[in-house]
């Protein structure tokens, strides 16, 4: 008797215990194949970054199932090490408490850190990641693009570059129009200076302008145009190579005008979580960095493939490269990232051409995420990494293994089932 007294002592003990390490010590193995029960990089890395910790509150009726249903979808951000706060709050039973966090409809998500807020209407694990990365920001994070010499427009044309600004918009960042020439200086919050393909050289006042900007602890995205300015391609020690950036692997990739320059290998100093694919550079001219002892030191280059050149003649019919015309055969340098020696924040990037960023031009490979990676870079952002894409729940298994299951369960296991009723029918006639 004391025997089984202590042994069930003993199991409660253990069952206990378990339980007990089991909520300071959680432990969850995600097998699906989109991760749909596991936090993302991006919000890893963002919920890393928070201070003050992540609380979470959800405007929600009492109703069970759409309660259980938000529980489920946060519970691997609940379970992160940093300890979110969560609570529910009843818009029908607590309409005072509703209206004290402003709260607009049922069923909205509101994620706070600080004095930031982030409100979901209609939660789903990419919103979430998406506010949790503008939530990480450091502070307002504003992108100021020049206007007024000819520069990309801010709108849906094909030469725009609405597309880009609509998803950097969604990460965080605000995008500012500024015509140099009617200010004295830039935003005292600007992050990074877009300069998007000038058609027009900048005057000595706004030249004077970015300028000081730089001397300041500034970062600049230059995406050339015409050409450059004379005192930044001799800060630089910079040069543009005539003619445009040819690149025979583009055919390999559907594309058949010759003016298509590939980019397929991104350094992890500037690009710590790199584009899958490749990146398509129409237009582009090739840059080529000379040593020349200044204060700016190189981080990072974006280089076309072996197969490209700088091309100076017209590009029709059958083109191919004249070494005395002074065209370099590739790798030839599309994009040069630097940063000042000494300087945490000052980071220029210099890219060979613009139409990367455009309408008709962002969609192609990854170049909108080797252009959202190079503003993180340059606003000291890289850390966030790429956010969740929300996708379809799917079931994707090989041939052979929809076989092997469609035999299990309509045969092993049938058979498993008879075998193990005729086993215990024998033992219970022995016994």
């Amino acid at each position: 008797m004391s025997r089984r007294l202590l042994f069930l002592v003993l199991l409660a003990a253990a069952v206990i215990l378990t339980g007990r390490v089991g909520e300071q010590y959680p432990w969850q193995v995600d097998l699906s194949a989109h991760g749909i029960t596991s936090l993302s990089d991006s919000a890893k890395q963002a919920m890393d970054a928070l201070n003050p910790r992540l609380e979470v509150t959800a405007i929600t009726p009492d109703y069970p199932v759409q309660r259980a249903q938000l529980e489920q979808l946060l519970a691997p951000y609940l379970a992160h090490h940093s300890k979110p706060r969560f609570e529910f709050v009843d818009p029908v039973r607590a309409p005072d408490r509703a209206r004290e966090l402003g709260a607009e409809r049922h069923g909205e998500l509101q994620l706070r850190s600080g004095d930031r807020l982030e409100v979901i209407a209609e939660p789903d694990a990419a919103s979430i990641d998406l506010a949790l990365n503008r939530l990480a920001l450091h502070g307002e994070r504003w992108i100021v693009s020049l206007q007024g010499n000819g520069e990309h427009r801010l709108d849906d044309s094909p030469g725009g570059i609405a597309h880009l600004i609509q998803h950097v918009e969604r990460l965080g960042y605000r995008i500012v129009p500024v015509d140099p020439r009617h200010v004295d200086s830039l935003p005292a919050n600007t992050a990074v200076l877009l300069v998007a393909g000038p058609r027009q050289a900048y005057p000595e006042h706004s030249l004077q302008l970015i300028r000081r900007y730089l001397a300041d602890g500034g970062s600049l995205l230059w995406l050339a145009g015409e050409d450059l300015p004379a005192w930044l391609a001799n800060e630089l020690g910079v040069e543009i190579l005539p003619g445009n950036l040819v690149d025979a692997v583009a055919a390999t990739h559907g594309l058949d005008e010759p003016d298509n320059a590939i980019v397929s290998d991104y350094p992890a100093e500037l690009l710590p979580r790199a584009p899958r694919r490749h990146s398509v550079f129409k237009g582009a001219r090739a840059l080529s960095l000379h040593e020349n002892g200044g204060d700016w030191q190189l981080q990072g280059r974006l280089s076309s493939s072996p197969r490209s050149w700088n091309e100076t003649g017209e590009l029709r019919g059958r083109i191919a490269r004249n070494p005395e015309l002074d065209e370099r055969a590739g790798p030839l340098d599309v994009a040069l990232a630097l940063q000042k020696t000494g300087a945490d924040r000052q980071r220029l990037v210099l890219v060979g051409g613009s139409q990367f960023v455009t309408n008709d031009h962002l969609g192609q490979g990854d170049n909108l995420a080797l252009a959202v990676g190079l503003l993180r870079w340059l606003s000291d952002d890289a850390q966030l990494g790429p956010t969740r894409v929300a996708g379809d729940l799917d079931i994707d298994w090989s041939p052979r293994l929809a076989a092997v299951l469609a035999m299990g369960l309509m045969g092993v296991l049938p058979a498993l089932y008879l075998a193990t009723g005729l086993w215990l029918r024998y033992r219970r006639r022995r016994a």
